[in-house]
């Protein structure tokens, strides 16, 4: 029978594939007590179990590295290193060889002696380490129970993934090539699960509300990421609906892929620079294939979750070093560490960590994690085109305190004898209220600005961005918004420096024709993106652009701002808003 689920459209596109639920993998092995003559084969069995989880670790790490890039393969490697843990083999065998107990029941009750402190501890980098155990013995478990079942990275080809949640760790390992659907009970557009999904194309639906139990492994899966649906089981007239449409996307993206290789250039002549945020290599590559001028936010948390420790000054210098020559001469703004909220760091629990020691706030209390980033970064400006900027900026005084460390930095080099570029230029990123009303002090200390306006959302409107329960009051179009993102663009004008624009609203056509008729100078989207939004971009008249903003200016809610953005949309630009909207009704 056909069901259908409602949600949140996080990531665009059509997909339909076999349904596969992902639930915590939680086997619960049998306790038996041994013959003393099978001692020896249960050490042997555990053995084997080790190895054979080793070989699949070995395998993935060599695939991901050799297709996603070393810094995708480093959650991997962590892996294996906790596989090989010493002081788990050891207190599994002894239970084995002196207790006399079965070797899968031998394993769990140590893992799960060993983890209990971990799990219990409230250090949030033990409970994102919690994963990797859980992932590790899960891996070992299954060869010892006989469980064919497969972890996030080795599901089948053509696969849509149901999940309640998945935490950015988790979500990092979505491959696309396996992947072609996400379907979350929870969660919301700006999540960084839902921005992790849109950057590696995936079409997502977020916030769909309580559909795990309702859906079995292999069930057929269509997944409407435009309108947020889910169909599970669809009909033959229900997938002859979306033909149509499915053939004019095909065909509106193919007749995109040609802007590869021109600017982004209004209707009436003005230049936008367009750019890409990624995380990973791969997506550096992508984002080049789709003809982005340059990186616009390059985020570098992780590295860190991934390696689940702080990674070396060398280490970041080849991945930063890397994505500089692939853009040379274009621009690869990198951010530093925006950890803490969402993005959890060992040694802070926080009762409300978005309030708290994140991102700016925390790397310049731990100066010796921030000095070696910003070596790191400074080290790859003698390689191309590199930018650094500071985010969750609150106040002048942590923009100030942050150019010093970089102060520090370059002297630390010079002593080293290492180069890198003198005319190395400092943004911050405009999340907080506090920025955007400071914009014009801000400005002058630094050389661009970069508006982030997922967290400047969250923060205006005081909606948590990942809650479930009032994603609907998430909106950037909100005019409380629109007034500090205007105020922000001016205020960097004023002061005689560019102005970006780096969250999702640079994603969303009418977010797009709203950043036009304000003036911003650059956009900064997900790789996939691309190409639709140099299409917009061209389609749009700026100067009738902010004829529109100054109409939306003076409205009081978002919807209303909405059907102006929408009626002006469908008046000025006609044949862009029936692509981007009209052929996208309800099935």
């Amino acid at each position: 029978m056909q069901k259908s689920c409602r949600g949140v459209p996080v990531s665009p596109g059509f997909a339909q594939g076999a349904a596969q639920v992902y639930r915590p993998y939680t086997p619960e092995p049998k306790e038996v007590v041994l013959e003393p003559g099978r001692v020896g084969e249960e050490l042997k069995r555990f053995r084997q179990a080790l190895n054979a989880a080793e070989r699949e670790l070995h395998t993935l790490h060599t695939q991901v590295k050799r297709d996603l890039g070393p810094d995708f393969a480093d959650f991997i490697q962590v892996q294996l290193t906790l596989l090989h843990d010493e002081e788990v083999i050891k207190q599994t065998e002894a239970l084995i060889h002196e207790a006399y107990r079965n070797a899968e029941f031998a394993y769990a009750q140590t893992v799960k002696l060993m983890s209990e402190p971990v799990a219990e501890s409230g250090v949030p980098l033990f409970k994102e380490r919690m994963l990797d155990i859980v992932d590790v013995s899960n891996r070992v478990m299954r060869h010892l129970l006989g469980d064919d079942s497969r972890s996030l990275l080795e599901v089948k080809p053509g696969t849509v993934i149901f999940a309640h949640d998945l935490p950015p760790s988790e979500a990092a390992l979505l491959d696309p090539r396996r992947v072609v659907g996400l379907v979350l009970e929870a969660g919301g557009k700006t999540s960084h699960t839902a921005i992790m999904a849109k950057a590696k194309e995936i079409p997502a639906v977020m916030g769909a509300g309580p559909i795990c139990d309702a859906v079995t492994d292999g069930q057929q899966v269509f997944v409407d990421g435009y309108r947020g649906v889910a169909i599970v089981n669809p009909t033959k007239s229900r997938l002859r609906a979306y033909e149509d449409e499915i053939e004019r996307v095909r065909q509106h993206r193919e007749s995109l892929s040609v802007l590869a290789t021109r600017e982004s250039v209004t209707a009436d002549g003005r230049t936008i620079d367009l750019s890409a945020n990624i995380e990973f290599i791969a997506e550096a590559r992508a984002a080049k294939r789709y003809g982005a001028r340059g990186v616009g936010l390059f985020r570098t948390e992780y590295m860190y979750l991934a390696k689940r420790r702080p990674p070396t000054e060398e280490e970041q210098f080849l991945v930063y070093a890397e994505v500089a020559k692939l853009f040379r001469p274009y621009p690869v703004i990198i951010r530093t560490f925006d950890l803490g909220g969402d993005k959890v760091l060992g040694g802070y629990a926080e009762a409300n960590p978005f309030l708290g020691l994140r991102a700016i706030r925390l790397t310049l209390e731990m100066l010796d994690l921030f000095g070696g980033q910003l070596r790191a970064i400074l080290r790859a400006s003698a390689f191309g085109n590199v930018k650094v900027m500071f985010p969750m900026v609150s106040t002048v005084e942590e923009l100030r305190r942050a150019k010093l460390e970089v102060e520090h930095a370059k002297r630390r080099l010079k002593a080293r004898g290492v180069a890198f570029d003198e005319d190395f230029e400092v943004g911050v990123m405009v999340e907080t209220p506090s920025a955007a009303i400071m914009a014009d002090r801000l400005a002058r200390d630094c050389s661009f600005l970069s508006i982030g306006s997922n967290d400047l959302t969250q923060y205006t409107l005081a909606v948590d961005r990942g809650n479930e329960h009032v994603a609907k009051l998430f909106n950037h179009l909100h005019p409380a918004v629109l007034y500090l993102i205007k105020k922000t663009i001016d205020a960097a004008h004023r002061q005689g420096i560019w102005v970006g624009m780096c969250g999702e609203f640079a994603s969303d056509p009418l977010g797009m024709l709203v950043l036009l008729g304000m003036g911003v100078d650059e956009m900064s989207v997900s790789p996939g993106t691309i190409p639709e939004a140099k299409g917009i971009i061209r389609a749009i008249d700026s100067g009738a652009a902010v004829e529109v903003v100054a109409g939306a200016m003076k409205l009081g809610t978002a919807l209303e701002v909405q059907r102006l953005l929408r009626r002006e949309m469908d008046r000025r630009f006609p044949q862009l808003a029936e692509f981007l909207f009209n052929s996208r009704d309800d099935k």
